[in-house]
């Protein structure tokens, strides 16, 4: 019998835990609670002689920030920091140094939002460890209102890595403030 995703032996596995557990609930009924421990132990020490371990929750490491202050004529390279944090799992995201330090090894999915205005425009960049990996262009020239757009990149982070959003060039005209703008991550 082929199944996608498990090898036989995986397959045995799963049918000699499936047993197990409907051997347990089932002899249950009419044990101690000592007994049903017993029961449980013995059980737990098959699944760990054939391979199956306990597998920790992973605690969830995500963060979205905010602008709250415009931003006009920024200089090249010049971090933009997202001040106001809304969710800060992990604690990885600094708002005072515009910094997400990774905790873990891992990839990770970044997003951020740069809303501009008319006749302006707010050209940024992200980058890992100081070195750019892709950019995000809001041009209001020639448009009118508030022109938005939004940039991701998923990115492969070691442990103390650091990512941030800073303008790319001297292009750092206008940002606009009020929570329009956003920078936001999760680990995958």
């Amino acid at each position: 019998m082929t199944t996608v995703g498990f090898s036989n032996k995986n397959m045995i596995r799963i049918c000699y835990l499936m047993m197990s557990f409907a051997l347990l609930v089932a002899g249950s009924a009419h044990e101690t609670p000592q007994q049903v421990v017993t029961r449980y132990k013995n059980y737990k020490a098959i699944c760990d002689g054939m391979g199956f371990q306990n597998v920790r929750c992973k605690d969830p490491i995500a963060f979205q920030s905010s602008l709250t202050k415009t931003l006009q004529n920024l200089k090249n390279q010049e971090t933009v920091i997202f001040d106001k944090i809304s969710l800060n799992e992990g604690k990885a995201y600094d708002n005072i140094s515009g910094i997400f330090t990774a905790p873990l090894d891992g990839i990770y999915s970044f997003t951020w939002t740069i809303s501009t205005t008319a006749g302006k425009y707010f050209v940024t960049e992200i980058v890992l460890n100081g070195q750019s990996v892709t950019y995000n262009y809001a041009d209001g020239r020639g448009h009118d209102g508030h022109p938005m757009t939004t940039s991701h990149a998923n990115i492969k982070m070691k442990k103390g890595d650091k990512v941030w959003i800073r303008t790319r060039q001297n292009y750092g005209q206008y940002a606009h403030g009020a929570n329009w703008c956003y920078f936001s991550g999760t680990k995958l």
